[in-house]
């Protein structure tokens, strides 16, 4: 798996959840429900989720070792 396709699955993986997230937490925070310092922590913690998930597709698939000798390429 290249590193281009690696990056565009880890951002779509956190993508809805961060759309989610910003409106509902701007609207809470526009309300006075929440503060506006919880938007940058959302922010931060999505970053993460994108990097681990960037980390793990690029464990699985550079160091797997093939069973099947290759027989089954794309």
């Amino acid at each position: 798996m290249t590193r281009h396709l690696r990056l565009g699955i880890s951002v779509s993986a956190a993508l809805p959840t961060l759309v989610t997230a910003l409106v509902v937490l701007t609207a809470l925070a526009i309300g006075g429900v929440v503060s506006w310092t919880v938007l940058p922590a959302v922010l931060l913690a999505l970053a993460v989720q994108a990097g681990v998930t960037f980390i793990r597709l690029g464990r699985i698939t550079d160091g797997a070792v093939r069973q099947d000798d290759g027989a089954n390429t794309v």
